[in-house]
């Protein structure tokens, strides 16, 4: 995919799954009775809005997602604005009925945790779609196509146009059979049946273990992609729309649990707190690897936008401002203190968070950009 169709596919994509994200937040404020200023496509400066039911509508020139502003979410800061100008503690309360900030505690985290909700269950949806699809199985020896760059297989030797005829003695008619019990003896040698040039050879390899998102960032335990003999139509792997469901929601479940700690690594390599930053990326990794999963079958790109949906839902249920999580520790902080923080002391800590998030975005975009130089 050339670079102006890889850049808008991943606007696309980041558009629609950030738009599902606050329409969590969107629909739960105003069933919550809380005055949604503005609910925006894109962000500013605008292009056009509409102002309907009390929300203005608007289209931003930015196109990288979305946000919804509801009154009275930076604290007491359009209060005290308000007093500024001379209006009455009457007429302040009565115009901040319905801001977020004097909402029940309980209301307000049901608000901020229906974002995470809403990516979460996208992902869960995408999952279930892809196991009710009929797909396509690899049949007979593998031709190795790719190798990975600091993988096992480059330890072992493996090269691009190896056939593998067995491993550990055993032949598999499923290619998938193959790669999973490799990828079950992961720690373990395994011993590859070669064909190279007409020579059959060994190769002697130790599979690394991976997690799901790891794996669906298209990692393998060896560490290489391959070419079946032949391939051949199968059914969906699910009986029906229940254990689909299931299947979908226990698919995102495992890899929401598997990303805190992958994210943990990252940082410490980042800080150089550890050797390496893992396999995190930043918004140029992520769009470069949309234009690779886009020229894959369908399965593999709806999985690819479950993926990245799942990593949404944790990095924002994460205790760090600005992010939801980082507002929901803020309003239980508020809830054991029994009092609101000072508007100012608030505001100073979502700043805060803001610009160490930047900071941390541009040091895993610079590892992007290396990566991407280095091939």
């Amino acid at each position: 995919m050339d670079v102006l169709g890889t850049i808008l596919a991943f606007i696309g994509v980041m558009v629609v799954l950030v738009l599902v994200h606050e329409l969590g937040h969107f629909i739960v404020a105003k069933r919550a009775g809380i005055t949604v200023q503005e609910f925006g496509v894109g962000f500013p400066p605008r292009i056009g809005s509409v102002f309907w039911h009390g929300t203005r509508y608007s289209l931003n020139w930015i196109p990288l997602g979305g946000f919804v502003k509801m009154l009275g979410e930076d604290g007491d800061l359009e209060a005290d604005k308000m007093r500024q100008r001379g209006l009455s503690e009457a007429a302040v309360d009565k115009a901040m009925e319905g801001a977020f900030n004097r909402k029940p505690i309980w209301v307000r985290l049901v608000v901020l945790v229906a974002g995470v909700t809403m990516n979460f269950l996208l992902a869960a949806v995408l999952f279930a779609v892809v196991v009710s699809l009929p797909g396509t199985e690899g049949r007979g020896p593998l031709t190795v196509t790719e190798i990975q760059a600091g993988s096992p297989a480059v330890t072992a030797g493996l090269e691009v146009g190896d056939l593998i005829l067995a491993a550990d003695g055993r032949t598999f008619d499923v290619s998938r059979e193959l790669t999973a019990y490799v990828r079950g003896r992961a720690g373990h040698l395994v011993e590859l049946s070669v064909q190279r040039d007409g020579d059959l050879r060994t190769i002697r390899v130790t599979p690394r273990a991976l997690s799901d998102a790891e794996r669906a960032r298209g990692l393998g335990a060896v560490g290489f992609s391959y070419e079946p003999e032949e391939f051949v139509d199968v059914p969906p792997t699910v009986s029906g729309p229940v254990e689909a469901a299931w299947e979908g929601i226990s698919t995102a479940g495992g890899m929401a649990v598997e990303i805190p700690g992958g994210l943990a690594s990252a940082v410490a390599g980042l800080l150089g707190l550890a050797p390496d930053a893992g396999t995190a990326v930043g918004p140029i990794g992520i769009a470069s690897e949309t234009g690779r999963v886009l020229q894959a079958p369908l399965a593999v790109q709806l999985f690819f936008v479950g993926l990245l949906s799942v990593n949404l839902a944790v990095l924002n249920v994460l205790p760090f401002p600005p992010l939801d999580g980082g507002r929901i520790a803020v309003t239980v902080v508020e809830a054991v203190r029994r009092r609101r923080l000072p508007a100012e002391r608030e505001a100073l800590v979502y700043l805060t968070g803001f610009m160490v998030l930047i900071v941390l975005v541009i040091l895993i975009s610079i590892r992007d950009v290396a990566n991407l130089i280095g091939g």
